[in-house]
């Protein structure tokens, strides 16, 4: 009885094991933030990586799709896209605990509120999204108008313009401790 049971705890931690692996559940980055922002820690997890590399990986070929280009999406370029998509959460958070460190939360929610009244009002928005992004309104909004509306309320506030946010972007990176668990 006693291997009986050793034998199903070994299977149950194994299922859970590739379950893990296979959903992509584990740390891709773990990020501290520098004083000045917060000093707040992150984890960037792999299924978040992956969801925004397909995205991106989508509207490419929705893209190639509709034009008359006779470019292809190979596996370097699916590697780039998981590579900036690791880039791209990487800023949103940094951006992201700037807005709540600076007080701009509600400011920020009222954006992305009348950003998305825009979008809605717009007939088959949801659709569209669907099928230029594989996303449904909620990954749109956290993916896509969520940092894009941060973004700008950032810019404003500080009036920055693009190059300038870029360059704060970096030197916060440079501040922040990143870790990465895969290349």
């Amino acid at each position: 009885m006693r291997n009986a049971g050793t034998a199903f705890t070994i299977l149950i931690f194994l299922g859970c094991i590739t379950t893990v692996v296979v959903m992509n559940w584990y740390p891709a980055a773990i990020i501290k933030m520098g004083k000045e922002n917060g000093g707040r820690a992150h984890i960037i997890w792999k299924f978040q990586i992956q969801k925004v590399a397909d995205s991106a990986l989508m509207y490419y070929k929705n893209a190639l799709i509709n034009g008359t280009s006779t470019l292809m999406v190979t596996a370097v370029l699916q590697e780039d896209a998981y590579q900036k998509s690791r880039e791209t959460l990487l800023e949103n958070l940094i951006v992201h605990d700037a807005v709540k460190e600076r007080g701009l939360t509600t400011e920020a929610e009222t954006l992305i509120t009348e950003k998305i009244k825009g979008y809605a009002a717009q007939p088959d928005f949801s659709v569209a999204v669907s099928l230029v992004y594989g996303l449904d309104n909620s990954g749109f909004v956290e993916l896509m108008a969520r940092p894009e509306a941060e973004r700008e309320l950032l810019k404003e506030k500080n009036k920055w313009d693009d190059a300038e946010l870029a360059a704060w972007i970096a030197e916060e990176k440079n501040r922040s401790r990143i870790v990465r668990f895969f290349k």
